[in-house]
């Protein structure tokens, strides 16, 4: 499974899963790609929010390669 927000992979059994009065399902890794794509419906690129701090140092050391 992946994250509807951000795209991330998630293992099994952890996350949000919301299920639409439809009947489509979309999982979420954490409640700040909850709250970003169902309470706040944004649709910015997720890849231009960091995260965290080990994040932007991943970010920083591909742009330095």
């Amino acid at each position: 499974m992946k994250c509807a927000f951000c795209s991330e992979e998630l293992p099994k059994g952890s996350g949000i899963m919301y299920v639409y009065k439809t009947g489509n399902i979309e999982y979420y890794c954490s409640s700040r790609c909850y709250k970003n794509g169902i309470i706040l419906h944004r649709k910015i690129n997720p890849k231009e929010m960091p995260r965290t701090k080990k994040v932007e140092a991943k970010a920083e050391a591909k742009k330095g390669k």
